[in-house]
Protein backbone atom coordinates (compact mmCIF):
# COMPACT_ATOMS: atom_id res chain seq x y z
CA UNK A 1 0.00 0.00 0.00
CA UNK A 2 1.27 3.42 -0.88
CA UNK A 3 4.10 3.06 -3.40
CA UNK A 4 1.86 4.10 -6.27
CA UNK A 5 1.33 2.61 -9.68
CA UNK A 6 4.42 0.80 -10.93
CA UNK A 7 3.27 -0.64 -14.25
CA UNK A 8 3.57 0.80 -17.74
CA UNK A 9 1.22 3.65 -18.70
CA UNK A 10 -2.11 2.39 -19.99
CA UNK A 11 -2.18 -0.78 -17.87
CA UNK A 12 -4.15 0.77 -14.94
CA UNK A 13 -6.89 2.02 -17.28
CA UNK A 14 -7.00 -1.38 -18.97
CA UNK A 15 -7.39 -3.09 -15.59
CA UNK A 16 -10.13 -0.68 -14.52
CA UNK A 17 -12.06 -1.45 -17.72
CA UNK A 18 -11.43 -5.20 -17.51
CA UNK A 19 -12.86 -5.43 -13.99
CA UNK A 20 -16.38 -5.40 -15.43
CA UNK A 21 -15.74 -8.85 -16.88
CA UNK A 22 -14.22 -10.26 -13.69
CA UNK A 23 -15.60 -13.12 -11.68
CA UNK A 24 -12.93 -12.62 -9.00
CA UNK A 25 -10.83 -9.55 -8.14
CA UNK A 26 -8.07 -9.48 -5.52
CA UNK A 27 -6.89 -5.87 -5.14
CA UNK A 28 -5.04 -4.49 -2.16
CA UNK A 29 -6.40 -1.32 -0.54
CA UNK A 30 -4.42 1.01 -2.83
CA UNK A 31 -5.56 -0.86 -5.93
CA UNK A 32 -9.22 -0.85 -4.81
CA UNK A 33 -9.02 2.90 -4.21
CA UNK A 34 -7.63 3.35 -7.71
CA UNK A 35 -10.09 1.00 -9.42
CA UNK A 36 -13.14 2.38 -7.61
CA UNK A 37 -12.05 6.02 -7.59
CA UNK A 38 -12.88 6.20 -3.86
CA UNK A 39 -10.68 6.78 -0.83
CA UNK A 40 -10.92 4.08 1.82
CA UNK A 41 -10.67 5.12 5.46
CA UNK A 42 -13.48 3.10 7.07
CA UNK A 43 -15.14 -0.29 6.71
CA UNK A 44 -18.14 1.53 5.21
CA UNK A 45 -15.80 3.11 2.63
CA UNK A 46 -14.50 -0.38 1.83
CA UNK A 47 -18.00 -1.75 1.27
CA UNK A 48 -18.96 1.29 -0.83
CA UNK A 49 -15.85 0.85 -3.00
CA UNK A 50 -16.59 -2.85 -3.43
CA UNK A 51 -20.23 -2.12 -4.23
CA UNK A 52 -19.20 0.43 -6.82
CA UNK A 53 -16.98 -1.97 -8.74
CA UNK A 54 -18.35 -2.90 -12.16
CA UNK A 55 -18.04 -6.67 -11.76
CA UNK A 56 -20.16 -9.54 -12.94
CA UNK A 57 -23.33 -9.92 -10.85
CA UNK A 58 -22.10 -12.95 -8.92
CA UNK A 59 -18.50 -11.76 -8.70
CA UNK A 60 -16.35 -12.05 -5.60
CA UNK A 61 -13.73 -9.59 -4.40
CA UNK A 62 -10.92 -10.03 -1.90
CA UNK A 63 -9.33 -6.84 -0.57
CA UNK A 64 -5.90 -7.40 0.95
CA UNK A 65 -3.58 -5.23 3.04
CA UNK A 66 -6.53 -3.25 4.36
CA UNK A 67 -6.15 -0.74 7.15
CA UNK A 68 -9.17 1.31 8.19
CA UNK A 69 -9.92 3.52 11.17
CA UNK A 70 -11.02 0.38 13.04
CA UNK A 71 -7.89 -1.68 12.31
CA UNK A 72 -5.60 -1.81 15.37
CA UNK A 73 -2.01 -0.75 14.59
CA UNK A 74 -0.63 -4.24 15.27
CA UNK A 75 -3.03 -5.99 12.87
CA UNK A 76 -3.94 -6.07 9.19
CA UNK A 77 -7.33 -6.79 7.64
CA UNK A 78 -8.67 -8.52 4.57
CA UNK A 79 -12.25 -8.30 3.35
CA UNK A 80 -14.04 -10.73 1.08
CA UNK A 81 -17.40 -9.91 -0.46
CA UNK A 82 -19.55 -11.92 -2.78
CA UNK A 83 -23.12 -12.94 -3.41
CA UNK A 84 -23.26 -14.57 0.03
CA UNK A 85 -22.21 -11.44 1.99
CA UNK A 86 -19.13 -9.55 3.17
CA UNK A 87 -16.63 -10.54 5.87
CA UNK A 88 -13.53 -9.13 7.50
CA UNK A 89 -10.56 -11.23 8.61
CA UNK A 90 -8.01 -9.68 10.97
CA UNK A 91 -4.56 -11.14 11.60
CA UNK A 92 -1.53 -9.93 13.55
CA UNK A 93 0.69 -7.66 11.45
CA UNK A 94 4.14 -9.08 10.92
CA UNK A 95 7.19 -6.83 10.45
CA UNK A 96 7.91 -8.17 6.97
CA UNK A 97 7.46 -6.96 3.41
CA UNK A 98 7.75 -9.94 1.12
CA UNK A 99 7.43 -9.70 -2.62
CA UNK A 100 4.82 -12.09 -3.93
CA UNK A 101 2.59 -12.17 -0.85
CA UNK A 102 -0.30 -10.59 -2.77
CA UNK A 103 0.04 -13.12 -5.57
CA UNK A 104 0.23 -15.98 -3.07
CA UNK A 105 -2.91 -14.94 -1.17
CA UNK A 106 -4.76 -14.38 -4.47
CA UNK A 107 -3.89 -17.92 -5.57
CA UNK A 108 -4.87 -19.39 -2.21
CA UNK A 109 -8.16 -17.50 -2.17
CA UNK A 110 -9.04 -18.57 -5.72
CA UNK A 111 -8.19 -22.20 -4.94
CA UNK A 112 -10.46 -22.23 -1.89
CA UNK A 113 -13.23 -20.29 -3.64
CA UNK A 114 -13.30 -22.76 -6.53
CA UNK A 115 -13.33 -25.63 -4.04
CA UNK A 116 -15.94 -24.31 -1.59
CA UNK A 117 -17.92 -21.64 -3.52
CA UNK A 118 -17.94 -19.80 -0.16
CA UNK A 119 -16.25 -16.39 0.22
CA UNK A 120 -16.11 -16.57 4.02
CA UNK A 121 -14.57 -20.03 4.14
CA UNK A 122 -12.12 -19.07 1.40
CA UNK A 123 -11.13 -15.89 3.25
CA UNK A 124 -10.47 -17.81 6.47
CA UNK A 125 -8.44 -20.53 4.73
CA UNK A 126 -6.40 -18.17 2.55
CA UNK A 127 -5.84 -15.63 5.32
CA UNK A 128 -4.73 -18.25 7.81
CA UNK A 129 -2.40 -19.87 5.28
CA UNK A 130 -0.78 -16.62 4.10
CA UNK A 131 -0.25 -15.51 7.69
CA UNK A 132 1.48 -18.83 8.39
CA UNK A 133 3.65 -18.50 5.30
CA UNK A 134 4.64 -14.93 6.19
CA UNK A 135 5.27 -15.86 9.84
CA UNK A 136 7.54 -18.74 8.83
CA UNK A 137 9.36 -16.52 6.32
CA UNK A 138 9.85 -13.81 8.97
CA UNK A 139 11.03 -16.27 11.63
CA UNK A 140 13.64 -17.62 9.21
CA UNK A 141 14.86 -14.12 8.40
CA UNK A 142 14.32 -14.85 4.72
CA UNK A 143 13.68 -12.25 2.04
CA UNK A 144 11.88 -14.65 -0.31
CA UNK A 145 8.64 -16.44 0.59
CA UNK A 146 9.41 -19.89 1.96
CA UNK A 147 6.67 -21.61 -0.01
CA UNK A 148 8.34 -25.03 0.13
CA UNK A 149 9.58 -24.90 3.74
CA UNK A 150 6.18 -23.59 4.91
CA UNK A 151 4.00 -25.74 2.65
CA UNK A 152 2.25 -27.35 5.62
CA UNK A 153 0.72 -23.92 6.35
CA UNK A 154 -1.21 -24.23 3.07
CA UNK A 155 -3.05 -27.36 4.18
CA UNK A 156 -3.02 -27.08 7.98
CA UNK A 157 -2.22 -23.55 9.15
CA UNK A 158 -0.85 -23.41 12.69
CA UNK A 159 -3.16 -20.51 13.51
CA UNK A 160 -6.73 -20.33 12.22
CA UNK A 161 -8.35 -16.92 11.98
CA UNK A 162 -12.14 -16.42 11.87
CA UNK A 163 -13.89 -13.94 9.65
CA UNK A 164 -16.66 -11.74 11.01
CA UNK A 165 -19.61 -10.34 9.03
CA UNK A 166 -19.49 -6.72 7.89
Amino acid sequence: VGPGVYVQPGIPALMRGASQDADVLTPNQFELEYLSGRPIRTEADTLAAIGGMPMRPRGTILVTSLSTDRTPADTIDMVAAGPDGAWRLRTPKLPIQANGAGDAVAALFLFHLLRTKDARASLEAAGSAIHGLLRRTFEAGARELLTVAAQEEFVRPRDWFRAVPL
